[in-house]
């Protein structure tokens, strides 16, 4: 695995750790988090392939033409990942508080979600 590879990954991690320790005290900065360590996988994802998207949108669309169409990561997967996003600008722009049940349901999604991306790029089980 590429370095910055290992670093998007590294960083998908912590915000995941991150979401986990803060959902009681902050559930709409868990769901950020949440969000952040998908996007921080996805980027870990392109970057073994050598892109870089400069957008949100630029890194869900690359995703998928790399490693949905191919049929390395699963197209449910990913499109309920991408999703979040929306709640997550909700959180952090609106001041919406998200309900501590569908922030448990995020993290349990970033955390499938990186071990798909960690599997497709063959670095093994998720670590967190």
């Amino acid at each position: 695995m590429s370095p910055r590879s290992a670093e998007f990954l590294e960083a998908g991690t912590r915000r995941l750790a991150l979401a986990r320790a803060s959902i009681e005290t902050d559930p709409s900065g868990a769901l950020s988090a949440a969000y952040y360590s998908m996007l921080y996988a996805a980027r870990a994802a392109l970057s073994e392939r050598g892109i870089h998207a400069r957008t949100h949108a630029g890194t869900w669309h690359e995703l998928r033409r790399e490693f949905v169409e191919p049929g390395l990561l699963d197209v449910e997967l990913v499109t309920e990942a991408q999703r979040v996003q929306s709640e997550r600008e909700q959180s952090d722009y609106d001041a919406w508080t998200a309900p501590a049940e569908e922030v448990r349901r995020v993290i349990e999604l970033a955390d499938r979600f990186l071990g798909a991306v960690r599997s497709a790029i063959g670095d093994g089980p998720p670590s967190s």
